[in-house]
């Protein structure tokens, strides 16, 4: 028990007392510590209870996620390699319109690109053989962020080379969805037969700000059977 003072007239009273003796003044009641962390704890509870678990979050599938390559997205290298072949991904799906099979094979970069700003970062690059029974055959070239300089409206030209061959110049055009990261290889069947006698391809695409670096890819051991039941070609 306290003395204090009322604040209505002054008076001095006890601090247990509900109402001032003097003026009849309402004595207000004050919280003890133990009652304070009690709420305390009360609401933090009801906060959890009420927002409860991320219902949000959604995982998408592989599936979904890479089912055409159209255009890729942020490709991730690959893990150790460690049967001949295993850098390379197969997938068969049906297209929703013709209900045919889309066959497509997809490789990543073995070395690590080094963009500087607006793109800043690490990334490798992706090249994906795709047999599309509506679009037809196709070599796609992705990287994950930047901008190569292959524009709708004009063909860009790409340097690829087989192996310890003289670089050849291969023509490209840019993704139907007008897509900065992606760019689609011409003369499929060319790409193919050089592919399939090399172990490693390098190609080097115009890049924003980048200049034109690199991309190297062990396309060794490509299974043509995995790819599609009859041939690449």
């Amino acid at each position: 028990m306290a003395i204090i003072k009322c604040k209505e007239c002054g008076n001095e009273i006890s601090s247990e007392a509900r109402n001032c003796p003097k003026c009849g003044y309402k004595i207000p009641k004050s919280i003890g510590c133990g009652t304070a962390i009690l709420i305390i704890i009360a609401i933090f509870v009801a906060l959890v209870m009420i927002s409860g678990p991320d219902t949000d979050y959604v995982q998408s599938s592989p599936e979904s996620d890479h089912s055409h390559l159209q255009a890729l997205d942020h490709p991730s290298p690959q893990n150790k390699i460690e049967n001949p072949g295993d850098q390379w991904i197969y997938q068969q799906s049906n297209d929703q319109m013709s209900k045919d099979l889309v066959y497509q094979a997809q490789v990543f970069s073995t070395n690590t690109v080094n963009f500087d700003f607006p793109y800043s970062g690490a990334q490798h690059g992706s090249l994906t053989l795709r047999t599309h029974p509506r679009h037809g055959k196709d070599v796609i070239f992705n990287i994950a962020r930047g901008q190569i300089l292959c524009y709708s409206y004009d063909k860009c030209s790409v340097l690829i080379r087989f192996d310890d061959g003289d670089p050849i110049k291969y023509t490209a055009l840019s993704a139907a969805d007008n897509s900065s990261e992606t760019i689609f290889i011409e003369n499929y069947n060319k790409f193919a037969g050089q592919m399939l006698k090399a172990k490693k391809v390098r190609i080097s695409v115009n890049i924003y700000k980048e200049g034109s670096p690199v991309f190297e890819f062990d396309v060794s051991d490509f299974d043509v059977n995995k790819y599609r039941p009859t041939k690449i070609n």
